[in-house]
Protein backbone atom coordinates (compact mmCIF):
# COMPACT_ATOMS: atom_id res chain seq x y z
CA UNK A 1 0.00 0.00 0.00
CA UNK A 2 3.21 2.41 1.03
CA UNK A 3 4.43 1.32 -2.43
CA UNK A 4 1.33 2.51 -4.25
CA UNK A 5 0.66 5.74 -2.49
CA UNK A 6 4.85 6.53 -3.96
CA UNK A 7 4.06 5.84 -6.90
CA UNK A 8 0.35 7.78 -6.74
CA UNK A 9 2.03 10.90 -5.19
CA UNK A 10 5.05 10.75 -7.67
CA UNK A 11 2.68 10.37 -11.05
CA UNK A 12 0.80 12.89 -9.79
CA UNK A 13 3.72 15.29 -9.55
CA UNK A 14 5.03 14.12 -13.24
CA UNK A 15 1.53 15.48 -14.28
CA UNK A 16 2.06 18.64 -12.53
CA UNK A 17 5.77 19.01 -13.52
CA UNK A 18 4.47 18.21 -17.32
CA UNK A 19 1.55 20.64 -16.98
CA UNK A 20 3.77 24.04 -17.78
CA UNK A 21 4.82 22.53 -21.20
CA UNK A 22 1.41 21.63 -21.78
CA UNK A 23 -0.13 24.72 -21.32
CA UNK A 24 0.05 26.84 -24.75
CA UNK A 25 -0.86 30.38 -24.90
CA UNK A 26 -3.25 31.40 -28.02
CA UNK A 27 -2.28 33.56 -30.32
CA UNK A 28 -4.76 35.33 -32.40
CA UNK A 29 -2.88 36.88 -35.22
CA UNK A 30 -4.96 39.11 -37.93
CA UNK A 31 -4.39 40.44 -41.50
CA UNK A 32 -6.64 42.37 -43.74
CA UNK A 33 -4.95 41.47 -46.91
CA UNK A 34 -5.83 38.34 -48.66
CA UNK A 35 -4.48 35.14 -47.93
CA UNK A 36 -2.29 35.44 -51.40
CA UNK A 37 -0.85 39.03 -49.98
CA UNK A 38 2.75 39.20 -49.14
CA UNK A 39 1.80 40.25 -45.74
CA UNK A 40 -0.47 37.13 -44.82
CA UNK A 41 1.99 34.97 -46.19
CA UNK A 42 4.46 36.66 -44.00
CA UNK A 43 2.30 36.05 -40.85
CA UNK A 44 2.16 32.03 -41.89
CA UNK A 45 5.53 31.98 -42.23
CA UNK A 46 6.13 33.44 -38.72
CA UNK A 47 4.02 31.27 -37.02
CA UNK A 48 5.71 28.03 -39.03
CA UNK A 49 8.79 28.83 -38.04
CA UNK A 50 7.59 29.74 -34.39
CA UNK A 51 5.97 26.37 -34.44
CA UNK A 52 9.19 24.51 -34.99
CA UNK A 53 11.58 27.16 -33.09
CA UNK A 54 9.19 26.43 -30.22
CA UNK A 55 6.47 23.48 -30.07
CA UNK A 56 3.94 23.53 -27.93
CA UNK A 57 4.34 27.15 -25.97
CA UNK A 58 1.76 29.17 -28.54
CA UNK A 59 -1.44 28.27 -30.20
CA UNK A 60 -1.56 30.58 -33.26
CA UNK A 61 -5.33 31.79 -35.29
CA UNK A 62 -4.72 33.22 -38.09
CA UNK A 63 -7.52 35.31 -39.96
CA UNK A 64 -6.60 36.83 -43.22
CA UNK A 65 -8.75 39.08 -45.37
CA UNK A 66 -10.47 41.09 -42.78
CA UNK A 67 -12.46 38.39 -41.59
CA UNK A 68 -11.47 39.18 -37.98
CA UNK A 69 -10.67 42.79 -38.46
CA UNK A 70 -10.03 45.25 -40.81
CA UNK A 71 -7.37 47.56 -41.82
CA UNK A 72 -9.06 50.96 -39.21
CA UNK A 73 -10.18 48.47 -36.68
CA UNK A 74 -6.66 46.81 -36.70
CA UNK A 75 -5.83 49.18 -34.44
CA UNK A 76 -8.85 49.52 -31.63
CA UNK A 77 -8.43 45.64 -31.96
CA UNK A 78 -5.48 45.09 -30.71
CA UNK A 79 -5.67 47.66 -27.98
CA UNK A 80 -9.09 45.91 -27.15
CA UNK A 81 -7.29 42.55 -27.20
CA UNK A 82 -9.55 41.30 -30.07
CA UNK A 83 -6.37 40.01 -31.83
CA UNK A 84 -2.83 39.96 -30.26
CA UNK A 85 -1.09 40.51 -33.94
CA UNK A 86 -2.14 42.81 -36.42
CA UNK A 87 -0.66 44.31 -39.73
CA UNK A 88 -0.65 47.98 -39.07
CA UNK A 89 -0.25 50.95 -41.83
CA UNK A 90 0.07 54.10 -39.83
CA UNK A 91 -1.36 56.15 -42.34
CA UNK A 92 -5.07 55.50 -41.85
CA UNK A 93 -4.10 57.13 -38.52
CA UNK A 94 -3.51 60.42 -39.02
CA UNK A 95 -4.77 62.36 -36.23
CA UNK A 96 -3.02 60.17 -34.16
CA UNK A 97 0.12 59.30 -35.27
CA UNK A 98 2.07 62.68 -36.37
CA UNK A 99 5.56 60.69 -36.31
CA UNK A 100 4.74 58.04 -38.15
CA UNK A 101 3.13 60.65 -40.48
CA UNK A 102 6.36 61.54 -41.05
CA UNK A 103 8.14 59.02 -41.62
CA UNK A 104 5.08 57.98 -44.60
CA UNK A 105 5.83 61.38 -46.00
CA UNK A 106 9.37 60.12 -46.81
CA UNK A 107 8.13 57.23 -49.06
CA UNK A 108 9.65 58.81 -52.14
CA UNK A 109 13.30 57.91 -50.94
CA UNK A 110 12.46 53.82 -51.03
CA UNK A 111 14.01 52.72 -53.61
CA UNK A 112 14.99 48.80 -52.45
CA UNK A 113 11.83 47.70 -49.79
CA UNK A 114 14.70 45.28 -48.18
CA UNK A 115 16.85 48.97 -47.21
CA UNK A 116 13.78 50.68 -46.34
CA UNK A 117 12.26 47.92 -43.74
CA UNK A 118 15.44 47.61 -42.25
CA UNK A 119 15.94 51.63 -41.89
CA UNK A 120 12.19 51.62 -40.80
CA UNK A 121 12.51 48.84 -38.21
CA UNK A 122 15.42 50.33 -36.71
CA UNK A 123 14.06 54.02 -36.52
CA UNK A 124 10.82 53.11 -34.91
CA UNK A 125 12.09 50.72 -32.45
CA UNK A 126 15.45 51.99 -31.34
CA UNK A 127 16.07 55.54 -32.95
CA UNK A 128 12.71 57.13 -32.22
CA UNK A 129 11.66 57.35 -28.54
CA UNK A 130 8.56 59.47 -29.54
CA UNK A 131 7.18 57.01 -31.69
CA UNK A 132 6.95 54.74 -29.35
CA UNK A 133 5.28 56.89 -27.06
CA UNK A 134 2.55 57.22 -30.02
CA UNK A 135 2.54 53.91 -30.06
CA UNK A 136 1.90 53.23 -26.38
CA UNK A 137 -0.54 56.26 -26.39
CA UNK A 138 -2.52 54.21 -28.99
CA UNK A 139 -2.58 50.62 -27.74
CA UNK A 140 0.08 48.53 -29.30
CA UNK A 141 3.49 48.04 -29.61
CA UNK A 142 5.97 47.42 -32.44
CA UNK A 143 7.88 44.62 -32.96
CA UNK A 144 8.74 45.30 -36.56
CA UNK A 145 8.54 47.93 -39.11
CA UNK A 146 7.39 47.25 -43.13
CA UNK A 147 8.17 48.15 -46.77
CA UNK A 148 6.28 47.19 -49.56
CA UNK A 149 8.10 46.59 -52.76
CA UNK A 150 8.68 49.84 -54.43
CA UNK A 151 5.21 51.85 -56.17
CA UNK A 152 4.70 52.21 -59.45
CA UNK A 153 1.34 53.60 -60.80
CA UNK A 154 -1.51 50.82 -62.16
CA UNK A 155 -3.98 52.51 -64.14
CA UNK A 156 -7.23 51.46 -66.69
CA UNK A 157 -5.91 53.76 -68.99
CA UNK A 158 -2.36 54.05 -70.68
CA UNK A 159 -0.22 57.58 -68.53
CA UNK A 160 2.82 58.38 -69.99
CA UNK A 161 2.92 61.61 -69.83
CA UNK A 162 2.35 64.62 -67.60
CA UNK A 163 -0.63 65.90 -69.48
CA UNK A 164 -2.13 62.37 -68.95
CA UNK A 165 -2.63 63.19 -65.60
CA UNK A 166 -4.77 66.19 -65.50
CA UNK A 167 -8.52 65.07 -64.18
CA UNK A 168 -7.30 61.64 -63.32
CA UNK A 169 -8.66 60.16 -59.68
CA UNK A 170 -5.47 58.68 -58.21
CA UNK A 171 -6.21 56.13 -55.37
CA UNK A 172 -3.14 57.06 -52.95
CA UNK A 173 -1.32 55.92 -49.66
CA UNK A 174 -0.60 59.10 -47.93
CA UNK A 175 0.20 62.79 -48.13
CA UNK A 176 3.30 62.90 -49.92
CA UNK A 177 1.75 61.14 -52.81
CA UNK A 178 -1.32 63.46 -52.66
CA UNK A 179 0.96 66.37 -53.14
CA UNK A 180 2.18 65.10 -56.14
CA UNK A 181 -0.83 64.22 -57.68
CA UNK A 182 -2.14 67.11 -57.27
CA UNK A 183 0.79 69.45 -58.40
CA UNK A 184 -0.24 67.39 -61.46
CA UNK A 185 -3.90 68.36 -61.61
CA UNK A 186 -4.94 64.36 -60.68
CA UNK A 187 -7.01 64.54 -57.53
CA UNK A 188 -6.26 61.66 -54.95
CA UNK A 189 -8.49 59.35 -53.82
CA UNK A 190 -7.71 57.79 -50.17
CA UNK A 191 -9.50 54.53 -49.57
CA UNK A 192 -8.26 51.76 -47.91
CA UNK A 193 -6.23 49.18 -49.80
CA UNK A 194 -8.86 46.51 -49.63
CA UNK A 195 -11.07 48.71 -51.70
CA UNK A 196 -8.74 49.45 -54.36
CA UNK A 197 -10.66 46.73 -56.67
CA UNK A 198 -14.20 48.13 -56.12
CA UNK A 199 -13.28 51.42 -56.53
CA UNK A 200 -11.32 51.35 -59.87
CA UNK A 201 -13.93 48.54 -61.40
CA UNK A 202 -16.73 51.25 -61.08
CA UNK A 203 -14.58 53.64 -62.32
CA UNK A 204 -14.15 56.06 -59.53
CA UNK A 205 -10.56 55.37 -59.42
CA UNK A 206 -8.38 55.74 -63.03
CA UNK A 207 -5.16 54.66 -61.54
CA UNK A 208 -3.58 53.16 -58.27
CA UNK A 209 -0.41 54.09 -56.52
CA UNK A 210 1.08 50.43 -55.79
CA UNK A 211 4.03 48.09 -56.00
CA UNK A 212 3.74 45.61 -59.16
CA UNK A 213 2.52 42.34 -57.15
CA UNK A 214 -0.89 44.32 -55.95
CA UNK A 215 -2.43 43.42 -59.56
CA UNK A 216 -2.52 39.86 -58.29
CA UNK A 217 -2.43 40.16 -54.42
CA UNK A 218 -5.66 42.90 -54.86
CA UNK A 219 -6.67 40.79 -57.96
CA UNK A 220 -6.12 44.50 -59.93
CA UNK A 221 -5.27 43.04 -62.69
CA UNK A 222 -8.83 42.27 -63.52
CA UNK A 223 -9.36 46.29 -63.50
CA UNK A 224 -5.67 47.57 -64.34
CA UNK A 225 -4.21 46.61 -67.45
CA UNK A 226 -1.56 49.54 -67.89
CA UNK A 227 1.34 49.50 -65.71
CA UNK A 228 3.83 53.41 -65.60
CA UNK A 229 7.16 52.42 -64.83
CA UNK A 230 7.03 55.57 -62.38
CA UNK A 231 9.69 55.17 -59.08
CA UNK A 232 7.38 56.19 -56.32
CA UNK A 233 8.47 55.07 -53.39
CA UNK A 234 7.63 52.48 -50.91
CA UNK A 235 5.39 52.34 -48.60
CA UNK A 236 6.99 52.02 -45.31
CA UNK A 237 4.96 53.29 -42.66
CA UNK A 238 3.42 50.40 -40.75
CA UNK A 239 4.48 46.90 -38.93
CA UNK A 240 3.31 43.73 -39.73
CA UNK A 241 4.09 42.34 -36.31
CA UNK A 242 2.26 45.26 -34.58
CA UNK A 243 1.21 43.66 -31.24
CA UNK A 244 -1.36 44.42 -28.23
CA UNK A 245 0.03 45.77 -24.86
CA UNK A 246 -2.20 43.64 -22.78
CA UNK A 247 -0.94 40.78 -24.72
CA UNK A 248 2.89 41.84 -24.78
CA UNK A 249 2.57 42.50 -21.20
CA UNK A 250 0.71 39.31 -19.95
CA UNK A 251 3.96 37.13 -21.69
CA UNK A 252 7.25 36.56 -19.40
CA UNK A 253 10.67 37.04 -20.38
CA UNK A 254 10.84 33.27 -21.66
CA UNK A 255 7.93 33.60 -24.19
CA UNK A 256 8.67 36.77 -25.33
CA UNK A 257 12.07 35.79 -26.35
CA UNK A 258 10.55 32.69 -28.05
CA UNK A 259 7.57 34.26 -29.68
CA UNK A 260 10.76 37.03 -31.40
CA UNK A 261 13.17 34.40 -31.96
CA UNK A 262 11.82 34.27 -35.60
CA UNK A 263 11.08 37.38 -36.37
CA UNK A 264 14.01 38.53 -38.07
CA UNK A 265 13.51 35.38 -40.93
CA UNK A 266 9.77 36.25 -41.13
CA UNK A 267 10.12 40.18 -41.51
CA UNK A 268 12.68 38.87 -44.29
CA UNK A 269 10.83 36.64 -45.74
CA UNK A 270 7.87 39.41 -46.03
CA UNK A 271 10.15 41.42 -48.09
CA UNK A 272 11.10 38.07 -50.26
CA UNK A 273 7.71 37.50 -50.91
CA UNK A 274 6.72 41.64 -52.16
CA UNK A 275 9.97 40.78 -54.78
CA UNK A 276 8.54 37.12 -56.14
CA UNK A 277 5.02 38.16 -56.39
CA UNK A 278 6.35 41.62 -58.31
CA UNK A 279 8.48 39.45 -60.51
CA UNK A 280 5.52 36.82 -60.79
CA UNK A 281 3.70 39.45 -62.39
CA UNK A 282 6.16 41.20 -64.97
CA UNK A 283 6.76 37.72 -66.48
CA UNK A 284 3.25 36.55 -66.45
CA UNK A 285 2.49 40.44 -67.84
CA UNK A 286 1.58 39.46 -71.28
CA UNK A 287 -0.88 36.58 -70.75
CA UNK A 288 -2.39 38.49 -67.81
CA UNK A 289 -3.17 41.18 -70.55
CA UNK A 290 -0.50 43.80 -69.09
CA UNK A 291 0.55 46.88 -70.89
CA UNK A 292 3.79 48.03 -69.25
CA UNK A 293 4.31 51.63 -69.92
CA UNK A 294 7.84 53.79 -69.77
CA UNK A 295 7.30 57.27 -68.39
CA UNK A 296 8.49 60.38 -70.27
CA UNK A 297 11.71 61.75 -70.09
CA UNK A 298 9.76 64.82 -68.65
CA UNK A 299 7.15 62.59 -66.66
CA UNK A 300 9.78 61.04 -64.76
CA UNK A 301 12.65 63.88 -64.14
CA UNK A 302 9.63 66.26 -62.88
CA UNK A 303 8.85 63.58 -59.83
CA UNK A 304 12.93 63.15 -59.43
CA UNK A 305 12.91 67.01 -58.71
CA UNK A 306 9.63 67.03 -56.44
CA UNK A 307 11.13 64.05 -53.99
CA UNK A 308 13.76 66.67 -53.38
CA UNK A 309 12.07 69.25 -53.34
CA UNK A 310 9.23 67.82 -50.93
CA UNK A 311 11.62 67.63 -48.06
CA UNK A 312 11.52 70.64 -46.82
CA UNK A 313 7.73 70.60 -47.40
CA UNK A 314 7.43 67.98 -45.09
CA UNK A 315 9.34 69.61 -42.13
CA UNK A 316 6.97 72.44 -42.49
CA UNK A 317 4.07 70.26 -42.37
CA UNK A 318 5.82 67.82 -39.61
CA UNK A 319 6.45 71.29 -37.21
CA UNK A 320 3.97 73.40 -38.35
CA UNK A 321 0.55 71.17 -38.63
CA UNK A 322 1.69 68.35 -36.73
CA UNK A 323 3.13 69.67 -33.55
CA UNK A 324 6.59 67.59 -34.30
CA UNK A 325 9.40 69.53 -32.53
CA UNK A 326 12.70 69.69 -34.66
CA UNK A 327 11.44 67.41 -37.38
CA UNK A 328 14.57 67.71 -39.26
CA UNK A 329 16.73 66.16 -36.59
CA UNK A 330 14.43 62.92 -37.08
CA UNK A 331 14.36 63.48 -40.40
CA UNK A 332 18.32 63.80 -40.35
CA UNK A 333 18.58 60.17 -38.41
CA UNK A 334 16.23 58.40 -40.26
CA UNK A 335 18.08 59.41 -44.15
CA UNK A 336 21.06 58.37 -42.27
CA UNK A 337 19.57 54.70 -41.47
CA UNK A 338 18.84 54.30 -44.84
CA UNK A 339 22.03 55.25 -45.74
CA UNK A 340 23.39 52.64 -43.28
CA UNK A 341 21.00 49.82 -44.56
CA UNK A 342 22.14 50.60 -48.37
CA UNK A 343 25.28 49.66 -47.39
CA UNK A 344 24.58 46.69 -45.63
CA UNK A 345 21.87 45.28 -48.08
CA UNK A 346 24.10 45.84 -51.36
CA UNK A 347 26.28 42.67 -50.67
CA UNK A 348 23.20 40.53 -49.88
CA UNK A 349 21.28 40.82 -53.45
CA UNK A 350 19.88 39.11 -54.40
CA UNK A 351 18.10 38.11 -50.72
CA UNK A 352 15.28 36.42 -52.67
CA UNK A 353 17.60 33.10 -53.02
CA UNK A 354 18.94 33.19 -50.15
CA UNK A 355 17.17 35.48 -46.98
CA UNK A 356 19.22 34.05 -44.27
CA UNK A 357 22.22 36.80 -44.47
CA UNK A 358 19.48 39.44 -44.63
CA UNK A 359 17.54 37.85 -41.65
CA UNK A 360 20.63 37.81 -39.59
CA UNK A 361 21.40 41.59 -40.23
CA UNK A 362 17.74 42.49 -39.00
CA UNK A 363 18.57 40.58 -35.91
CA UNK A 364 22.16 41.81 -35.70
CA UNK A 365 21.20 45.08 -35.96
CA UNK A 366 17.71 45.38 -34.37
CA UNK A 367 16.43 42.62 -32.28
CA UNK A 368 19.96 42.20 -30.50
CA UNK A 369 19.64 45.28 -29.44
CA UNK A 370 16.40 45.24 -27.50
CA UNK A 371 15.66 44.56 -23.84
CA UNK A 372 12.93 42.44 -24.27
CA UNK A 373 12.45 42.65 -20.62
CA UNK A 374 11.33 46.15 -20.58
CA UNK A 375 10.73 46.95 -24.33
CA UNK A 376 9.19 49.29 -25.38
CA UNK A 377 10.14 51.40 -22.45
Amino acid sequence: MMLNRMLAVLAAGAVLGAAPALAEKRVTVSTWTSPNHAASRGHTAFIEMTDAESPGTFKFHQFTGGALLGPKPTLSGLRDGVADVGLLAFTYFRSEMPYAQMVADLALLGDDHYVMAGATSEFVMLHCQPCKDEFARNGMVALSGLSTAPYVLLTTVPIVEIADMKGVKVRTGGSVWDRWAVRLGAEPVNVPSSEMYDTMSHGVVTAAVQPVGALKGHSLIEVARHLTNLPLGTYHSGSIFAVGPRFWRGLSLEEREKFTARMPEALAQTEVYYETDDLAVLEEAGTLGLTVHEPSPEFLQDLLDFRVADLDEIARISREERGIEDPEALIATYRGLITKWQDLVAPLHPIRDNPQPYADLLRQEIYSKIDLATYPD
